[in-house]
């Protein structure tokens, strides 16, 4: 069967696409594959229903592959469509790794020209051959051995000695080709950690405790305090506004319980006098009653002639007296209950006399307002105090990191001015090597490239991976005077290029006693070519 090889500009297709038999079967119908190629097929003339584009659809594929048909399965995408002559192409999704260096290997063979049928490759075997002997035949001793005159030994022994040197001297040449043109060895190479200087936030008297060299602290852990006489001040003053306030509070709850006590006596003289006016009322109303009668008795008396007018008059003069001192102690009753039952707690009578003579005292609201407003006082001036804390706390500098520190600059009890540095802490948890190169060494390693780090004192090789090229830092110097930055010129032979290796392996390294900061290190890089001709040919060798 002829094989069509079908090849696309590069701009237009990833792969070849090729007209190999390939059977493709979907919904249980199978179908030739039109076209195919490691990215996706085409099928024409499909006899069942035409999928949807975008659906993503199951495929059994069979390949026929020197005389076997290899089946498999996959996953694919259909990409395009046409109904009208049973047509859609599919794009592979999920394919197996052995399938896909199978349908590679078919379309690389048919490339090259290689492919052919298994019993074409079965050569015949059944020719007869005689080998011939290239050996030189030797004469015979009389005894069948070999003259000694005709042994090689001097031949052997400058062979062999020859062969030594040469061995000798191809290893040398080779490890030094090796080390010069391919490796790069930097012995200015150390175990470094980033520090942190712990700087004062405020001016006043440090206070560091038992902050000493060497000691271990914990994130977030104090490790020192500043102590600002002006917020200590504050704090004392507010601490005395809490105080103050407090005592007031007590004496106005004391005069309140005082006058919750005189409220309570005068309500009880109030019910008092409002029962007594009660039965006052009853016995006036007795009085207006007998009254009544008395002037009714006369008035019968009178109409008969037994009595004067005097006596009519006079009877009927008590009668309203009577009758008002009555309502007036019906309205001095009725305004009593309103008032105990409006006032109740506020106001009371400060006496038994009438309501228009007496007077309203009493100060139960007045003193509860000025509780209240003493606690509201005493609310803000804690508020004030909690916040005076706060700033003092907030001045207290802590540690950013897990950290051991290195160096104290400041006794107990110093004056600091802000930003003063006080201690010098190291973060152990992130170590790392720092090499440091010359400017033409710089220009040959790149980032992610991997190290070989030899530890002369422990007599250790670790591998690394370089994480940071910095070219500039060896130039920069910072004017202590001004405090601020310059540059300053290092000539070609200095190391002033600082690379950053992290470690490949950071579990065999937790030991920070042992792989401690200022450990000397030999660093061992592969170099890279600087030249971009060279560079560009190696990436399309792979090398």
């Amino acid at each position: 069967m002829a094989v069509k090889i079908k090849r696309e500009r590069p701009d237009q297709r990833r792969h070849h696409r090729v007209t190999a038999p390939l059977f493709v079967e979907y919904s249980g119908i199978t179908a030739r594959a039109a076209d195919w190629s490691l990215g996706g097929l085409r099928v024409e003339r499909f006899e069942g229903a035409v999928p949807a584009t975008g659906t993503e659809i199951p495929l059994d594929l069979t390949l026929p592959f020197q005389g076997f048909d290899v089946r498999f399965k996959i996953e694919a995408e259909v990409v395009r469509t046409n109904p009208a002559e049973g047509m859609f192409a599919v794009r592979y999704t999920q394919i197996g790794e052995r399938e896909r260096e199978l349908m590679q290997h078919f379309i690389e063979e048919l490339i090259r020209g290689s492919m052919v049928d298994v019993e074409d490759t079965i050569q015949r075997i059944d020719v007869p051959v005689t080998p011939a002997s290239l050996q030189p035949d030797l004469p015979k001793a009389q005894d069948g051995q070999v003259p000694v005159r005709r042994w090689p030994v001097k031949t052997v022994v400058m062979s062999g000695v020859y062969l030594a040197l040469g061995t000798a001297v191809f290893t040398y040449a080779s490890i030094l080709f090796y080390s010069n043109f391919f490796k790069l060895e930097v012995e200015s190479a150390v175990i470094t950690a980033p520090v942190e200087a712990i700087v004062a936030h405020a001016d006043g008297q440090v206070e560091i405790g038992a902050l000493a060299p060497g000691q271990d602290i914990k994130s977030s852990d104090v490790i020192l305090r500043v102590i600002d006489s002006t917020v200590e001040r504050e704090i004392e003053i507010a601490d005395l506004e809490v105080k103050e306030r407090k005592a007031k509070l007590a004496y106005a709850k004391r005069r309140q319980a005082e006058e919750l006590d005189r409220a309570k006596s005068y309500a009880a003289v109030e019910m008092k006098n409002i029962e007594q006016t009660r039965i006052e009322i009853e016995s006036l109303m007795a009085q207006v009653k007998i009254a009544e009668e008395n002037q009714g008795r006369l008035a019968s008396l009178h109409s008969k002639g037994y009595t004067t007018d005097v006596k009519l008059n006079e009877a009927q003069t008590d009668v309203l007296k009577i009758r008002k001192e009555l309502a007036i102690r019906q309205v001095e009753l009725s305004a009593r209950i309103d008032l105990a039952s409006n006032n109740y707690g506020k106001r009371m009578f400060s006496g038994n006399e009438t309501i228009g003579s007496a007077d309203l005292i009493g100060s139960v609201k007045d003193l509860e307002a000025e509780v209240r407003l003493i606690e509201h006082e005493i609310l803000l001036s804690q508020q004030r105090h909690i916040s005076y804390l706060n700033q003092r706390e907030r001045d207290a500098v802590r540690a950013p990191f897990d950290a051991r520190v290195l160096e104290v600059r400041k006794p107990e009890g110093a004056q600091v001015k802000r930003g003063d540095v006080v201690a010098i802490i190291e973060n152990r948890n992130r170590r790392h090597v720092t090499a440091w190169l010359k400017q033409d060494e710089v220009m040959r390693v790149g980032l992610g490239d991997e190290v070989q780090l030899f530890m002369p004192a422990l007599g250790e090789t670790l591998t690394g991976r370089i994480s940071e090229i910095d070219r500039t830092t060896g130039f920069v110097r910072e004017q202590e005077a001004q405090g601020i930055m310059a540059y300053e010129w290092r000539g070609q032979h200095d190391r002033s290029a600082m690379v950053t290796i992290a470690f490949d392996e950071p579990e065999k390294v937790r030991d920070e006693d042992k792989y401690r900061p200022g450990l000397p290190v030999i660093a061992v890089f592969d170099q890279r070519s600087t030249s971009p001709a060279i560079s560009g040919l190696s990436g399309l060798l792979g090398l």
